[in-house]
């Protein structure tokens, strides 16, 4: 593997972002709807072995500071502050988001996409960080709605299944990871072990490689999706130990990492996007943090931190995020799962931003995430 080219029935979940402390205008629901794929001109994909016995080591290395970040003050100043708006976006089925109005209309007509289960992560990231056992509680609910949709190979039965499924156990297995690493795990041990033989099944679909080869016109045009659904894949690696799903997901990385633009940025859809740019970030920096091997994780930090001037030189100096050029949100180029254009999303780079500070030990990155959080961005 080479990473020498890696420098190449509720409020909408937009309105509740804004109300756990946010002043920004975040994204509605949902996060990714299928667009376009530019002309053809990229170079040709490196190849991702399906799990089987490795063939390399793999032990992870990183000291584990996203869980210092998810207890931050700095969430619990801005997105974690209204926790309990945060955990009434669950349904007590487990339903969240537009799954919701999904699963009231008794499941007929319309459509449901697993992704919208990601958001678990997200309560009970603020019930660590509040401790909120009931936060808690409500997120692994989620987890479980959405694992009792999967089908009996580990897929699940919504539009762009690959996409949507990578979103959701990329959540799942950061959530085990999360409340592995903090202790909160010992009161919920019956449910995770519940959650880990289905998360595991659906990484290893997500790891097949006749799924990966029908993904991959769509992964290619969007490269922020090889990092989503590489760190979806080594961070089930690490909480299952299971090093086959963590090495595919290593060279998943490893191909976003060859797609970067010498500048810095990730291209989405032929060009850049400061929304995308920032999810990248987030998935690359948890993976640098608890699912790369040690060596990996020398290899990708000039990319990481390429990647993160970028997005700095993005945001001015009151931290209102400059959209110009974005080829995918603030213009009307694509709508979200609700149907609305879809916003640049400030509640994304700022995080970025935090879970830097955190990862990289470096301070100017929580000046930069506070400012962004605080913003007024324009609509």
């Amino acid at each position: 593997m080479n990473f020498a080219s890696a420098r190449q029935r509720a409020l909408p979940f937009a309105l509740l972002l804004t109300l756990v402390g946010c002043a920004t205008v975040p994204p509605p629901r949902g996060v990714d709807y299928r667009a376009p794929s530019p002309a053809s001109s990229a170079p040709p994909t490196a190849q991702i072995a399906t799990p089987a016995a490795p063939q390399r080591e793999w032990r992870a290395a990183g000291a584990g500071q996203d869980a210092s970040f998810e207890r931050s003050n700095l969430l619990t100043d801005t997105f974690y502050k209204n926790a309990d708006a945060l955990a009434q976006q669950v349904e007590k089925s487990g339903a969240m988001g537009v799954n919701r109005g999904w699963e009231a209309a008794s499941r007929k007509g319309g459509d449901w996409f697993i992704e919208e289960q990601r958001f678990a992560d997200t309560v009970i990231g603020a019930g660590v960080n509040r401790n909120r056992v009931d936060m808690i509680d409500a997120g692994l609910r989620a987890l479980e709605w959405g694992f009792q949709q999967q089908s009996p190979d580990g897929s699940f039965p919504c539009k762009e299944n690959y996409l949507s499924a990578s979103y959701f156990v990329a959540a799942a297995a950061h959530s085990i990871w999360l409340l592995e690493t903090t202790g909160y795990a010992r009161d919920f041990s019956g449910r995770i072990g519940f959650i880990k033989p289905k998360l595991q099944s659906a990484a290893r679909w997500l790891a097949d490689r006749q799924n990966i080869d029908a993904a991959r016109a769509q992964q290619d045009a969007h490269s922020s999706r090889y990092l989503l659904t590489g760190y979806a894949l080594a961070a089930s690696g690490r909480v299952l130990a299971d090093p086959a799903l963590a090495l595919a997901g290593e060279d998943m990385v490893s191909v976003g990492l060859s797609k970067q633009h010498p500048s810095g940025y990730f291209p989405e859809r032929g060009g850049f996007d400061v929304s995308f740019q920032a999810e990248a970030l987030v998935y690359l920096l948890r993976f640098h943090d608890h699912a790369a091997t040690a060596e990996t994780r020398r290899n990708i930090e000039p990319a990481l931190r390429s990647a993160l001037a970028w997005l700095e030189s993005r945001t001015n100096a009151t931290g209102v995020i400059q959209i110009a050029g974005n080829t995918r949100s603030g213009f009307g180029q694509e709508r979200d799962r609700t149907g609305q254009p879809r916003r640049v999303s400030a509640v994304a780079v700022s995080r970025a931003f935090g879970l830097a500070r955190f990862v990289l030990n470096e301070a100017k990155y929580e000046a930069l995430a506070r400012t962004v959080a605080n913003a007024r961005q324009p609509a």
